[in-house]
Formats: C-alpha cells, sequence, structure tokens
C-alpha cells in the first residue's frame, strides 16, 4: 500500500496484548513536516515481552552499492527506512506520549531530513537513530551501522 510519504507501505499483524504507540496518520504527519520522504514505512510485530521495548529505528542506507534492493545510480530515490515497533499494551500510554507530546516522533523525522544533506564522508556508511521506552521514559541511540 503507497499513498504517503513513502514508496512502499507494510504492517505486522498484531499478537494478542500488544499494540502500536501511534498510527499511521500521526507519522504521516510528522513526515510531511520534516518534508521526510521513505523508500519504506514499517509497524512491526518485534520479538517476545521487553522490558524496555524498542518504539521505533530510522535506517538511512548508505549511498554507495545498492540500498535496500534498489540498483546503484539512484540518488532520486529515498535512501531511509522508518519502522514503529509494537509494544506490550501496558506501556502503549508512555510510549504514545514519548513519541508525541515528548517529540520523540519529530525529533526522528528530522534526523532522517537531515541526513539528506549529509557530509558525503558520513554517508558513505549507513546509520540508524533508534528511541527505546526505559522506565517510561524515551532514550535515544544513533549509529552506524555498515
Amino acid at each position: 500500500m503507497t499513498g504517503g510519504p513513502w514508496d512502499t507501505y507494510d504492517r505486522d499483524r498484531l499478537r494478542a496484548g500488544w499494540s502500536y504507540p501511534v498510527g499511521r496518520t500521526i507519522v504521516e504527519a510528522s513526515l510531511h513536516a520534516a518534508g521526510v520522504h521513505l523508500l519504506s514505512l514499517d509497524f512491526r510485530m518485534h520479538g517476545g515481552p521487553a522490558p524496555d521495548p524498542i518504539l521505533l529505528k530510522a535506517t538511512r542506507y548508505r549511498d554507495l552499492g545498492n540500498t535496500y534492493y534498489r540498483p546503484r545510480g539512484t540518488p532520486e530515490r529515498s535512501r531511509c527506512v522508518f519502522a514503529i515497533h509494537a509494544v506490550p499494551s501496558g506501556v502503549r500510554a508512555d510510549a504514545h506520549a514519548v513519541l508525541t507530546t515528548g517529540g520523540g516522533l519529530d525529533r526522528a523525522c528530522a534526523w532522517l531530513a537531515a541526513t539528506e544533506s549529509a557530509d558525503p564522508t558520513w554517508l558513505y556508511k549507513s546509520h540508524s537513530w533508534t528511541a527505546q521506552l526505559l522506565n517510561g521514559a524515551m532514550h535515544e541511540t544513533a549509529e552506524a551501522t555498515g
């Protein structure tokens, strides 16, 4: 399914006791506000119960070589992928709050927007930005992934 600021969209079926912290409409509004177009937006059912669940992961694939099944020489295509992860239903309210009123979703989209004008040396590697819920608060990490 397409129709938003992404080329492809996928949503995993949730298991009992799990929910997504935000919906597609909220993510779409943040992407539009930041001016970001994605290669893919994915809602993922992730693993078993976790006391400190991952909320989202934004990835910007490197410029060299193949990227997420796109051949070399497609600079007009986005190299950004965004995944929202399901959380245990008991922490959904906290997860929703840190992503919306806490600004986590907007920070992730701003990070994605900034990657498009990053230094060419930085773009030589793939990078990711992850938000995790730790003790009711959001913890961010950014790293080069290869």
